[in-house]
């Protein structure tokens, strides 16, 4: 009688773990692509905000007297690059305003050959005098790239689909 009973339950762990594993699998892939996603989305922003801070500590009055610390675009892009650890930056477009006008460098790793002051001279005076530029601005978008639309019912999508997040900082020039 024991081995009727053995046999009829013969192959049901494999139907029990093929009917729960395959979703506990895919769940677990969401979850992590979503840490991921949101890791990259607070080091964008955390980038951006330590670069317009970077950049209004060094501006249009910085090199007064015997100073040297003004900076360049390049300079604010290496900056950008070394705190944005968890992006790849081929895909990263950063937009640089310091009131004399936007500069776009698309992707942010094309900046670094612009040798171009930041803030430009003469854009920013420091907060105490009355001109209204006296602000810099950095602006960052990314695409993140996420396959939880792969296992979603309904998509007729092959692959991996993509979003773009942004982060913008503007900060008061304080040199």
């Amino acid at each position: 009688f024991r081995s009727k009973s053995r046999n009829r339950r013969r192959g049901a762990s494999l139907i029990e773990f093929t009917l729960v594993g395959i979703p506990a699998i895919i769940i677990s892939t969401c979850v992590l692509t979503c840490a991921i996603d949101m890791w990259q989305y607070y080091t964008l922003s955390y980038a951006v905000d330590q670069t317009a801070r970077y950049a209004a500590l060094h501006g249009n009055t910085c090199s007064a007297g015997s100073n040297s610390c003004t900076i360049t675009r390049a300079d604010v892009a290496t900056y950008f690059q070394n705190q944005a650890i968890a992006l790849t930056t081929a895909s990263t477009t950063m937009v640089l305003d310091d009131g004399s006008g936007a500069v776009t460098c698309n992707p942010v790793n094309s900046c670094p050959s612009s040798s171009s002051r930041f803030p430009a001279v003469g854009s920013n005076l420091p907060a105490t005098t009355s001109t209204a530029a006296n602000t810099v601005t950095v602006q960052a978008t990314y695409p993140l790239i996420n396959p939880i639309f792969m296992f979603w019912p309904g998509t007729n999508s092959v692959g991996a689909t993509s979003f773009t997040v942004g982060a913008t900082s503007k900060q008061p020039v304080i040199f």
